[in-house]
């Protein structure tokens, strides 16, 4: 066990496009004293799903305008575009091995939902990512979680989790919405009351997904 560092939370995906639901995980992020900083990684080419429709710079600039826009606003929320400048799929290992570089003293927690949570020893390096990342994971419904087959240590706080270097995790609320970001692209969701109200306009503006004309 050493000595607290200060907590940064990571928050990756292709956010194709960012909603209500990321919304709400930031905010429950956010919400706890104990994160320093929240960082919203982008990433160029997923590693385990389809690629994104919008372009990465469309998708950055969908991420700035909610910041920029966020009502509650927060000097801990960061964009990090590190991803979008790499070349080739965005492997989350090689990701925090940058951020490590970067952030030296810090620790670091991988926010991310449960599906992806039980996906884990599907991805790469795995095994290495426990070595340098804990892990914050939100289910949805009555909260149910699936826990990978990995030596993982489950914390009962972030305050635990930050007192060990790296291979914790810890539950965090359940989210009601199943809200994914396919649903919207496949016209299977409400789009005016599923997205932030600034990424519905640019989406409108610039045609994006199909139909510039959605409601």
């Amino acid at each position: 066990m050493s000595d607290t560092k200060p907590l940064m939370a990571l928050f990756g995906g292709t956010f194709d496009p960012f909603h209500r639901a990321h919304e709400w995980l930031c905010r429950q992020v956010l919400a706890q004293p104990d994160i320093a900083q929240l960082r919203l990684i982008p990433c160029q080419i997923p590693a385990l799903k389809d690629a994104a429709q919008a372009s990465p710079g469309q998708r950055l600039r969908m991420l700035e305008l909610w910041v920029e826009h966020e009502p509650v606003r927060d000097d801990r929320l960061v964009i990090d575009r590190r991803e979008l400048d790499r070349p080739g799929p965005s492997f989350t290992f090689d990701t925090l091995v940058s951020l490590r570089e970067d952030f030296p003293d810090w620790r670091f927690v991988f926010v991310l939902g449960g599906d992806a949570f039980a996906s884990l020893p599907r991805w790469e390096g795995i095994e290495d990512l426990i070595q340098v990342t804990h892990f914050w994971v939100f289910g949805r419904g009555d909260g149910h979680l699936n826990v990978p087959d990995l030596p993982l240590t489950e914390c009962e706080s972030l305050a635990e989790l930050a007192r060990l270097d790296a291979g914790g995790w810890l539950r965090g609320a359940a989210s009601h919405s199943h809200l994914a970001s396919s649903q919207l692209r496949n016209e299977q969701a409400d789009w005016q009351h599923s997205l932030p109200p600034i990424i519905h306009d640019y989406i409108r503006q610039h045609g994006l997904y199909r139909s510039p004309d959605r409601a």
